[in-house]
């Protein structure tokens, strides 16, 4: 008897969707139904958005999880009831980098974990060896989408957010915390008026009242026609990756996305501390990816905004500067940037599918 879906996703955050939205457009050509089931602890307005402007067939609500008839359930997140599920569970971590995650759990609870490159992959195996066979390296999924991109979607895109198609984009994208946002001047936009301005926040900076300061720098830089600031709804960053010539970042994992794209990145080392990190800096430490720091080397780091501002001129001057140690770091981290994540997750879908197949006549045979 075949399953009413091929694979549902469960999206617990609107950041999970450019991640599965690849996977889900693919598998959908190859004539399998796709279901989405969308947490309602949170954001969820938001989320059903989303699946609605995708044109999405979901759901709302955790218990569909276990009243779903599916061969496949994919998840971005820990789920600790996963083992109550009946279909083959498939983890794919929200993000990408070298941030520390509970992937031992992730292991337990799952059949399947997809994961980038060399340098998660490996660690992995070399960690987790009771759980290798259960681990495979595809690539990262959610640049898929970028393949997709053309010179008809960019026009459309610089016209969508009112970009002077004559300049050259600068795409600042930070974290929320510890972030550089507060200590970037007010006129940020200013410094750049001969370029277009982005700013893509993480979507915490919207959702937690704690960082309404930086929601107050924003609008300061809102009043220069050159700036536009995405909106929380603006759940994705593959289009701004596809409009920019140049990324300024922080601690986000954003920084690996870009420079997979072999473009130009500065990375802010002038950050906002609370005065209890200043205080302890080895909470500091705890806080911060430490594991990020051998990949550095991808671009320039900004001590100061002064050297982010002549950083960043230099980064349209010489776009090729760091060109050999972005294409070391993709290969270690993001894996084969091909656009073809997603139809390797498929196939190992289908081998498991097979396994299972050809494993059930002999499990008949040891019964009789």
């Amino acid at each position: 008897m075949s399953s009413k879906y091929y694979m549902v996703f469960y999206v617990a955050y609107p950041y999970y969707f450019p991640h599965f939205l690849p996977i889900s457009q693919y598998i959908g050509s190859q004539d399998k139904k796709i279901l989405y089931i969308l947490s309602d602890k949170q954001n969820t307005a938001v989320m059903e958005q989303i699946a609605q402007d995708e044109q999405l067939d979901y759901l709302l609500g955790d218990e569909h999880l276990y009243q779903v008839d599916t061969q496949f359930i994919f998840f971005a997140n820990l789920f600790n009831q996963g083992r109550e599920l009946k279909a083959t569970r498939l983890f794919l971590w929200h993000g990408v980098g070298t941030k520390p995650y509970d992937f031992k759990q992730a292991l337990s609870e799952n059949d399947i974990l997809f994961t980038e490159g060399d340098y998660k992959y490996n660690k992995l195996v070399n960690e987790f060896p009771q759980f290798s066979s259960k681990i495979y390296k595809v690539g990262y999924s959610k640049l898929d989408s970028v393949f997709n991109v053309t010179t008809q979607t960019i026009d459309a895109l610089k016209d969508k957010y009112q970009l002077d198609k004559r300049k050259k984009t600068i795409l600042y994208a930070p974290t929320f915390y510890p972030s550089s946002i507060e200590k970037m001047s007010d006129d940020f936009p200013k410094e750049f008026s001969d370029y277009n301005v982005i700013v893509k926040a993480h979507y915490l900076t919207f959702e937690r009242k704690k960082y309404h300061k930086q929601l107050i720098k924003f609008n300061k830089w809102a009043k220069y026609d050159n700036c536009t600031i995405c909106s929380v709804d603006e759940y994705n960053l593959v289009p701004f990756l596809s409009l920019a010539d140049v990324m300024i970042s922080d601690e986000s994992a954003a920084v690996f996305e870009f420079t997979a794209l072999n473009k130009p990145v500065i990375l802010n080392k002038f950050l906002k501390l609370r005065l209890s990190y200043i205080l302890n800096p080895k909470k500091l430490t705890k806080r911060l990816d430490s594991g990020m720091d051998r990949y550095r080397l991808i671009g320039d780091n900004a001590n100061t905004y002064d050297e982010m501002v002549s950083m960043t001129r230099d980064g349209f001057n010489h776009p090729d500067k760091y060109e050999h140690a972005r294409l070391e770091m993709t290969e270690d981290i993001c894996g084969l940037v091909d656009g073809k994540v997603s139809e390797r997750i498929y196939q190992i879908c289908e081998s498991q599918i097979q396994n299972v197949s050809t494993m059930a006549p002999q499990l008949i045979d040891q019964d009789n």
